[in-house]
């Protein structure tokens, strides 16, 4: 008996040195930068915060007229809160593919959010700041109606003021533009899955969403087939290609460059860059050269030479989300289609050569010295 109690108090006596250890074990944890460093980020009420902030400006936030547009998972460390996001997000039966536009942003920026009401056109805009305390550093609430801002002169100035004076921090124009385009309930989900990307909207984009269907529609994605883009000349278009296709400066997928004046117009004025089709299966691979001009877009938007940079690139952005006039006569146009092989696409590639000359399009007479910085 006497032995077997001492047995017994040694195992405890084992058990409470393992429970201390463990015990200083998760305090010393605490104390480590990183862990320690997230812990403080960690206000679980900062997300209901925001989401409440914004429905006490614009009435409740539901998934029959609220759009989110936001960084968040994109300022550093700022992934600490995803989940109390869609926790906030999914209470209120928000959908991903409906509701939300996650933007692309810079470790160093700053984390924020912008509610938009379809239905009477407001926009509460909200920056957060986080560290040993997270908290609403910044909110403000705008009707950005694009309809009702651009209605007149003194509504397109007032307007324009604001832009002037950043009242939301910068984010002015691509709150505005998404925010209109997703209420006119035509803002395809692909189309929006560049924007996350790209950051904003604008004619840039578009176009390349426009260039981007014309390849699949004319060369279509089957199995075995890849793209290979020169980019050449650059605009937002590519990173509509980089999104949709999957090209990639790290895995070889796009090279982009610039044209100079001469250049460009010995192309014809528009030129916007060269496709390549490799079809495995098929063993064959072809040169696209495509040309886009948006002077056909410019005439038939409805902008003024007069109106603010706001209006005509979002009157630009409506005409070229509809799908019916992507085959208005002269906006997409082709250059050229030859076949090529290996050799050529690594010649393309080199740093010193112009993939146009490497295709005979251009000749080393036309092709001058680099743009001066």
């Amino acid at each position: 008996m006497i032995k077997s109690g001492i047995k017994n108090l040694r195992r405890i006596s084992t058990k409470s040195i393992y429970l201390v250890f463990l015990t200083a074990l998760v305090l010393s944890l605490g104390a480590v930068p990183g862990m320690a460093a997230e812990g403080c980020h960690c206000n679980s009420n900062l997300m209901g915060q925001v989401f409440a902030a914004a429905e006490a400006d614009l009435g409740v936030v539901g998934p029959q007229n609220t759009l989110i547009i936001t960084d968040i998972g994109s300022p550093a460390e700022s992934y600490v809160f995803l989940d109390d996001f869609y926790s906030e997000f999914n209470n209120r039966n928000l959908l991903y593919t409906k509701n939300l536009l996650t933007v692309e942003n810079s470790r160093n920026s700053p984390l924020w959010f912008a509610f938009f009401n379809k239905c009477s056109g407001k926009c509460t805009y909200i920056e957060v700041s986080y560290g040993n305390e997270s908290n609403i550093s910044y909110k403000v609430t705008e009707n950005i109606n694009f309809d009702k801002l651009s209605k007149t002169n003194k509504s397109r100035d007032a307007w324009s003021e604001k832009v002037n004076n950043s009242v939301f921090n910068g984010h002015e124009f691509a709150v505005l533009t998404i925010s209109n385009a997703w209420a006119t309930g035509n803002l395809d989900y692909e189309l929006m899955q560049c924007l996350e990307l790209h950051n904003h909207f604008c004619p840039g984009v578009s176009s390349g969403y426009v260039l981007a269907n014309w390849m699949e529609e004319n060369y279509p994605l089957k199995d075995g087939v890849s793209y290979t883009v020169f980019s050449c000349p650059n605009w937002c278009k590519e990173d509509v290609f980089v999104k949709r296709w999957d090209v990639t400066p790290g895995t070889g997928g796009i090279w982009v460059s610039a044209l100079t004046d001469n250049e460009t117009e010995a192309l014809g004025g528009s030129p916007a860059g060269i496709f390549v089709v490799k079809d495995k299966n098929a063993g064959t691979m072809k040169a696209v050269v495509l040309g886009f001009n948006f002077d056909v877009v410019n005439a038939n938007c409805g902008a003024k030479d007069t109106d603010p940079g706001w209006v005509s690139k979002y009157l630009a952005d409506l005409w070229l989300m509809d799908q019916k006039n992507w085959d208005t006569e002269g906006l997409v146009s082709v250059i050229s289609v030859m076949d090529i092989d290996a050799d050529t696409l690594s010649e393309m590639k080199l740093a010193d050569n112009n993939p146009y000359v490497v295709l005979g399009l251009l000749n080393s007479t036309e092709s001058t010295q680099p743009l001066e910085n």
